[in-house]
């Protein structure tokens, strides 16, 4: 339920007032009228539909059953099937850049010797991911799963079946093309070998796996058969990059691979910093479709507290999109021990999960003895009510990344900046990326490039009320620009354009 959800949220909005039937499709158990109502949408107009999450695969198939599918999920590589289609780029960040650099170097030298190649047993329909570490992988099926095996004689597929994390185990029927059953096999937990005898084909042959599916968790809502382990077959002639092929399956992923891409009619970017990045690594032009902004929900406070806010999930640095809150609290240390900010204090605001508490905790402890004040996971009219009274506003986003080499670290587009603007909060944000494109340095705003401009610029904006004063109106008024009414604008332009609606 966050800004991309959000952004998904409001095309569906806008098509469904214009008279579309609009279905919502997604993995897990959703109330529309709650989603609408934390997001601040009116999705009455619209039908959710619940998918078992099987794979991009299985979508693939599904999208041809509408007239227009919009694709809004982050690195998704979905080869649409419908008449129409819309691809919303978050950012085109290449699927091997959070590899261990081994891999990563591994898929874009040895990667190229293996396309092409078809192992003897291969994946088709139904499967995840691999997953695992260097002394075992495996790949978890949906319920129903299909393996291709290469043509050949009487052999066999030896492999391992197990259930790892699961809280019981299943039967397993291994079927044949005509729906005869070849094999039946009881899987649990641990990973167990067995060998399952294949019919002769001259041409090639495909088996179904079919067992009983179980969801892991609220945070994991696939639906989840069996998991199979070092597939390979008996006595069968291999040559060793099909073995290699079947043993490390990622190598077969081409980063540069974008035939899927030339299934959309237009890809969307949520800011023109990802637009110039699609240029650079998809080769391929963007309509900017900015995020909506509930600039009108923000009315800024007649009297502003002595405060900064930044707003941003909890993410320490390497991990995820990391918004450097840490180094935050100790540009602001640096400040009021100077004697700089007499009175201020410092918000640190937003979303948190389980895995960065000890991230967090170490914010509050650069913060201990200072005016900070730490709030993970605040509800929403707490972080409005914040927004809507405090002086200043500060990101840093990307601080201490090379943005040429991993883009993906930048603040791709700002949409808390723009709901801080709104509330009358003077931003002072990092000169990297889609901040760019909304503050307009000394106008509305200040951009920095290195902490101590940050830091000069706070002191400036706490000394002079009345700079404070003219930058927050504009910045009220630079807002605007990206609210919900201009959002529907720009997405019926693109629609008209591209002729969405038609076909």
């Amino acid at each position: 339920m966050g800004g991309g959800e959000r952004h998904n949220g409001m095309i569906a909005q806008v098509m469904a007032g214009d008279g579309a039937d609009v279905d919502i499709l997604g993995h897990s158990d959703v109330d529309l009228a709650k989603l609408g109502a934390h997001l601040g949408l009116d999705l009455s107009g619209c039908r959710y539909v619940r998918i078992p999450d099987r794979g991009e695969d299985d979508l693939s198939v599904l999208s041809g059953e509408y007239d227009l599918f919009i694709n809004g999920s982050y690195m998704s590589r979905i080869p649409t099937r419908s008449r129409k289609a819309a691809y919303l780029c978050f950012f085109p960040t290449p699927f091997d850049h959070d590899m261990a650099a081994w891999r990563k170097a591994a898929v874009r030298s040895a990667g190229p010797l293996l396309r092409g190649v078809r192992p003897a047993v291969d994946f088709g329909l139904g499967w995840y991911p691999p997953e695992g570490g260097r002394v075992r992988q495996w790949r978890w099926s949906s319920g129903r799963a299909i393996l291709s095996i290469s043509a050949g004689g009487r052999r066999a597929l030896r492999a391992e079946f197990g259930r790892p994390g699961a809280p019981t185990g299943t039967p397993l029927r291994i079927l044949a093309p005509n729906g005869d059953t070849i094999a039946k096999i009881d899987v649990g937990a641990e990973f167990v070998g067995h060998d399952i005898p294949l019919p002769e084909s001259e041409v090639g042959t495909e088996i179904t796996l079919v067992s009983e599916p179980f969801t892991p968790g609220p945070s994991d809502v696939r639906e989840l058969g069996i998991a199979i382990s070092r597939p390979r077959l008996v006595d069968a002639q291999e040559s060793l990059p099909a073995k290699v092929a079947l043993r490390f399956p990622w190598l077969l992923r081409d980063p540069h691979d974008l035939a899927w891409l030339d299934r959309y009619d237009v890809v969307m970017a949520n800011s023109d910093f990802t637009r110039t990045w699609i240029r650079r690594m998809w080769r391929n032009e963007a309509d900017v479709l900015y995020p909506p902004i509930q600039v009108e929900r923000l009315r800024p406070a007649p009297v502003r507290e002595k405060s900064i806010i930044t707003v941003g999930r909890f993410f320490a640095p390497g991990l995820g999109h990391a918004k450097r809150q840490l180094e935050m609290v100790q540009w602001f240390a640096e400040l009021y021990n100077s004697g700089a900010l007499p009175g201020w204090t410092l918000h640190v605001v937003g979303g948190m999960e389980d895995s960065q508490q000890n991230y967090v905790e170490q914010v509050r402890a650069a913060g201990a003895g200072l005016p900070v004040e730490v709030h993970p996971n605040a509800p929403r009219s707490e972080v409005e009510r914040l927004l809507s009274t405090a002086s200043v506003f500060w990101s840093a986003t990307g601080w201490g990344e090379d943005e040429r080499r991993k883009p993906w670290t930048a603040e791709h587009f700002g949409m808390t900046t723009v709901e801080a603007m709104a509330g009358g909060c003077v931003p002072v944000v990092i000169d990297r990326a889609g901040q760019r494109e909304i503050v307009r340095h000394s106008i509305d705003g200040f951009r920095w490039t290195e902490p101590e401009q940050l830091m000069s610029f706070t002191r400036r904006l706490a000394a002079e009320e009345g700079l404070r004063s003219r930058l927050a109106e504009e910045a009220v008024e630079r807002a605007q620009l990206f609210s919900d009414e201009a959002f529907a604008d720009r997405w019926r332009t693109i629609a008209s354009r591209h002729h969405l609606y038609e076909g």
